[in-house]
Parts: structure tokens; sequence; C-alpha cells
């Protein structure tokens, strides 16, 4: 479960990230207000929730450093 501590953190890594890349600092200005407005609502530890785009991230990440799948070989069918 993702902590209101977390939360804020994001949105101070979004904040360093605008200022760094000036050409996207509107998009990561409006990444940051969102992490700062989810970390002022209430958790709700026990409620069914689908994992955030930060999360998927580091999933997507860790699978990267794993093999990749092989997929089979399926001819084509030819005329």
């Amino acid at each position: 479960m993702t902590s209101h501590l977390e939360l804020s953190s994001r949105a101070a890594l979004c904040r360093q990230l605008a200022r760094r890349e000036p050409s996207s600092k509107t998009y990561w200005l409006a990444e940051a207000e969102n992490w700062l407005r989810l970390s002022h609502e209430p958790l709700h530890p026990d409620q069914n929730r689908q994992r955030d785009a930060f999360e998927q991230f580091l999933d997507l990440m860790a699978h990267e450093d794993a093999e990749p799948e092989r997929t089979p070989c399926v001819p084509l069918l030819t005329r």
C-alpha cells in the first residue's frame, strides 16, 4: 500500500524534474499536483485498487532485465 509519505515524495520528485527539464515543465508540474492531491486524500487499504502508472513502470523495468519470452514460430500460409 502506498503511504502519504511516498505520495508526497513522488510529488517532490516531479517538481525537481520540472526544474531540470524546462521543456517538460508543464507535464512534471501537473504530475506533481496529481501526487500531492492524492497524498491529501485518505488511504483505504482494504479497497481493491488498480496499480498506478509508477508501479506499472517499475514492473516493466524489472521485466526488461529478465530474459525475453520466446514466441513459437508459426509457418505463414502461402497460396
